[in-house]
């Protein structure tokens, strides 16, 4: 059903509390590495415990949609992939939503919240639980097949499954192409060999979170003016995944010319997509840092 409703995979897990998760997401905030996104200190127990987003919760339904593009942006800009189409919050919402009415045709007394993003779940924690991937040493969720170019929603529900899926290996090994691949060290692994994010030093959080006047003088951006993609460029997961979205030609026009469109156009061109987080002014601050 989930294919039907156009996701790539499709796993679920046992709705229960992870504490270490929630006691790791503490840590993290504790030392700044959040930098302003202060939603990140908001429902941190709830983001290990479906149980207190939906109560007597069972199960975590975790769908993968890819946004690998099927051409890139070859002008002196970059734009992240993710961000040439459609936004992800709308697009995977309402397929939430269609496999919601598509379970219901055959359960009817089925009934579940579907969560995008902005929902206190993490959605690679619940993605890596149901299965279906790991967490890379970029500290995104890397699907075997799709590798990290992949959008993840849930729908978690009161419904008891038969069975459950199984976490994978993490097939990341010795390598560490992404954490040599930042520019600004953002990256960091620890003696267990886990790796964080600090996103003080992150040129995707500073050219969309970062609300400032000016960008830190010593960020490198590689050009980038919206995200960032260079721990996912070098990753071999993402190098050998397939295309999973068509991206047209005029697609691509649009994007290459938002650096000389005025506010207007700027606005007309990013309308659903997820360049619209950002406010012109900091559009136009990106553009000079480049």
């Amino acid at each position: 059903m989930a294919h039907e409703v156009g996701f790539d995979d499709c796993g679920i897990a046992q709705a229960e509390a992870i504490p270490q998760f929630s006691h790791s997401l503490q840590e993290w905030t504790a030392q700044g590495c959040h930098a302003s996104m202060s939603f990140m200190e908001q429902h941190q127990e709830m983001r290990g415990d479906p149980r207190l987003l939906v109560p007597d919760a069972k199960s975590v339904i975790s769908l993968v949609v890819g946004y690998k593009p099927s051409q890139t942006m070859q002008g002196p800009f970059r734009i992240a992939q993710y961000a040439y189409g459609e936004d992800y919050h709308e697009k995977i919402k309402r397929m939430l939503f269609a496999l919601i009415a598509r379970i219901q045709e055959r359960y009817p007394d089925f009934e579940a919240k579907p969560c995008v993003d902005t929902v206190p779940i993490s959605d690679k924690l619940w993605a890596m639980k149901a299965g279906l991937g790991w967490i890379g040493k970029n500290t995104l969720f890397v699907h075997p097949r799709l590798g990290s170019f992949c959008n993840l929603g849930e729908l978690v529900t009161v419904a008891e499954m038969d069975s459950y899926d199984s976490p994978v290996p993490n097939q990341c090994g010795e390598c560490h192409k992404c954490v040599d691949a930042c520019p600004n060290r953002a990256l960091k692994i620890d003696s267990n060999n886990k790796s964080m994010l600090d996103a003080r030093r992150c040129a995707s959080y500073h050219t969309i979170e970062n609300r400032l006047e000016q960008l830190p003088e010593n960020l490198r951006t590689n050009g980038y003016v919206f995200g960032c993609d260079c721990c996912q460029l070098v990753c071999p997961f993402n190098q050998q995944a397939p295309a999973s979205v068509e991206v047209s030609s005029e697609r691509l026009q649009e994007l290459e010319t938002l650096p000389v469109a005025d506010e207007s156009t700027f606005k007309q061109l990013t309308r659903h997509s997820p360049i619209s987080r950002i406010k012109y002014y900091q559009w136009r601050r990106n553009l000079e840092k480049k």
